[in-house]
């Protein structure tokens, strides 16, 4: 069970080429860096090592407020790995960057205790979706806060959706592995610029558009 946060929206700075994550105005301004797991144009090719669920073929919105992205495989069906005993473990994202500066994610994790982490029994929750916004704190791309929850996503077949209101343009995609620092449900709904958190931190991009 995810615990539904609401908190006012906060501006993210200037989206950069190359990659999704833009990072506020409250910290250095640097592209978000991970190794990738193979080359993110080389969408589709048997040869591609990146895995197919995790492999975009596009991206696009439908209506006047769903944000879609399709991939190669099966949306949704790759989770992250179980996380050791007491750790948090990680969070697997389908992100979108929206025109307007705001970040959302569909993203699925391990349902672990927010004192102590996981432990044996612990499973990977539903997938659903936050708007979140990120910052580079220690030399390391991090979530720094979780916002604006909501359970109204589809993931089926090679789709994965985000049903928000009005949504702006989609301007970058992403899937990528996190690692969390903290459990997600403590997460703070607002940023604090004098005392920046590290929720989870990029561990590994597996595309971008």
């Amino acid at each position: 069970m995810t615990t539904i946060r609401t908190g006012k929206t906060l501006l993210i700075a200037a989206i950069l080429a190359g990659s999704l994550f833009a990072v506020s105005g409250m910290a250095s301004i640097q592209p978000a860096m991970a190794a990738k797991v193979a080359d993110p144009t080389n969408h589709g090719d048997p040869k591609d090592a990146s895995d197919p669920n995790m492999d975009i073929r596009n991206v696009h919105t439908e209506g006047n407020g769903k944000l879609v992205v399709e991939v190669f495989g099966q949306a949704g069906e790759t989770v992250p790995p179980e996380p050791a005993e007491g750790q948090f473990g990680q969070v697997y994202v389908y992100a979108f960057t929206l025109a307007d500066g705001s970040i959302w994610v569909l993203n699925a994790h391990w349902e672990c205790h927010p004192e102590s982490g996981c432990h044996p029994g612990s499973m990977v929750s539903d997938w659903h979706a936050e708007q979140v916004t990120l910052a580079k704190i220690d030399g390391q791309d991090c979530v720094t806060s979780v916002f604006d929850e909501t359970t109204d996503v589809t993931v089926d077949g090679h789709k994965g959706s985000i049903n928000v209101s009005n949504s702006a343009k989609i301007v970058k995609a992403q899937t990528a592995a996190f690692q969390l620092k903290i459990h997600p449900d403590t997460a703070p709904s607002e940023v604090d610029p004098d005392h920046l958190i590290c929720v989870g931190y990029l561990l590994t991009e597996f595309d971008h558009t």
